[in-house]
């Protein structure tokens, strides 16, 4: 995964621009090293207590060197135990606050968007035995369950655990950088108060304001690395989305397998055994009352080229010959020929597109044109097909009454769970009023 690493500031027009940057430099500087320090702080002020506790333990004592060794060490561990509880409190109690902080920084000042996957808190379900489960154990009450799940899911998420990576990270990185401007800007006008040091003092404020508009955007590509979502969540989502992917695809090639059935049960079947009937019956007739029979005849001629009308249809919505041998931009062109509404169509696709990605781009279009015809009162249609940095897009503009929707069952939530088996997108713009504007994205490559 890339991470995008900031731009430093251009520091151009004039000394003025210098001197506004220099400013909100130090301001971004302080607030990072405020968010950055609140765990550290309180970390060193506890250890510092610990230190004073262990070392009481062995005040005056007059023990051999070796004993005074083992006491030494002894208080070392003992303040590094209180540093590591005192750091753990503290990111508990304050971390996702400084986290989400941090996150907001970045979007503001970077314009890095970085998302966050905490774990939701489970629902509570009451069991016919009276208790309630909370996803791990028992409780007597409602209540007593609520603030379980609560506080299981606050200690036990991954993201919280990956941001007190970030803190430790940044107690060593962010935080030292960001106070370099202010370490030079305040010692320097310390020294250039101390007699025979104006030279050195004057150097490091010009060093502080020199990096002040720099040193801030090194927070940048670390955030964007510990403060996203935890690497495994990432995986598991992206697990989640295939199994959806994969349920709704099982389930529209079912619907689609019914589809199909029907059409030959209620159409061409019945016109078939219809016509078989109708020749039986001509069999009979055909010496004792030849023009009866030939009238029947003709019923069951007509009937047979009906017949093969709805297969051909059937075919076409399987399969349609136009898309296999001419491809998908003289495949949609025949869609508007035959839309009952004027529909343009323009493309910019300089070949064909894989089959599986051409056949799914022409069924949306179908799908959206048709939705055009039944729902959108529209005079006039454009169909745009444009190909550009791998990926084909599809987009269906009317002049109609707007208000469409990817409702549950409707036609455009089954478009947006075909292309997303693609790795594609659905993008609807319908206002009401109109006019509506629905783009089909999918990536993929040409031939």
């Amino acid at each position: 995964m890339a991470f995008p690493v900031p731009r430093p500031p251009r520091l151009r027009g004039g000394p003025l621009r210098w001197w506004i940057e220099s400013a909100l430099g130090l301001y971004r500087s302080a607030v990072l090293a405020a968010l950055t320090g609140v765990v550290p702080a309180v970390a060193v002020a506890v250890g510092l207590g610990g230190r004073r506790l262990a070392s009481s333990w062995s005040a005056g004592s007059t023990a051999p060197l070796v004993v005074r060794v083992l006491a030494g060490l002894g208080e070392a561990l003992v303040v590094m135990v209180w540093i590591a509880v005192a750091a753990w409190i503290a990111h508990m109690l304050a971390g996702r606050k400084l986290s989400q902080a941090v996150r907001r920084c970045a979007k503001r000042w970077l314009g890095v968007r970085i998302e966050e996957a905490y774990r939701p808190v489970p629902p509570v379900t009451r069991m016919t035995t009276g208790y309630w489960w909370d996803g791990h154990e028992y409780h007597r009450s409602e209540r007593e369950a609520r603030r379980r799940a609560k506080v299981h899911a606050r200690f036990h998420d991954p993201q919280l655990y990956w941001e007190g990576l970030w803190a430790v990270v940044a107690s060593v990185t962010v935080l030292p950088v960001a106070a370099l401007p202010w370490l030079g800007l305040v010692g320097g006008v310390y020294l250039t108060l101390t007699p025979g040091l104006l030279g050195f003092g004057v150097a490091g404020i010009v060093a502080g304001l020199a990096a002040a508009p720099f040193a801030w955007t090194v927070f940048g590509p670390l955030a964007t690395r510990f403060l996203g979502p935890v690497p495994g969540s990432r995986l598991g989502e992206r697990v989640a989305e295939l199994e959806a992917v994969r349920a709704d695809l099982t389930q529209t090639q079912a619907a689609e397998l019914e589809r199909i059935e029907r059409g030959l049960h209620d159409g061409a079947q019945a016109r078939l055994v219809a016509m078989g009937m109708s020749m039986q019956a001509a069999e009979r007739l055909v010496d004792a009352d030849p023009d009866a029979a030939k009238a029947i005849l003709a019923e069951a001629r007509a009937s047979s080229a009906a017949a093969l009308a709805e297969l051909r249809s059937l075919v076409r919505g399987i399969n349609p010959p136009v898309l296999t041998e001419r491809g998908l931009v003289d495949a949609v062109r025949d869609l508007a020929l035959d839309a009952p509404v004027e529909v343009t169509v323009h493309s910019a696709v300089p070949s064909r597109p894989e089959r599986p990605v051409e056949s799914a781009v022409y069924f949306a279009v179908a799908e959206l044109l048709t939705n055009v015809a039944k729902h959108a009162h529209a005079t006039a249609v454009t169909a745009e097909l444009r190909y550009a940095a791998g990926q084909l897009t599809a987009t269906v503009t009317d002049d109609g009454i707007g208000g469409a929707a990817a409702s549950a069952g409707s036609g455009l939530s089954g478009i947006e769970r075909r292309t997303r088996a693609f790795g594609g997108s659905v993008d609807i713009n319908s206002p009401a009023g109109g006019p509506t504007r629905i783009t089909v994205a999918v990536p993929c490559a040409l031939s």
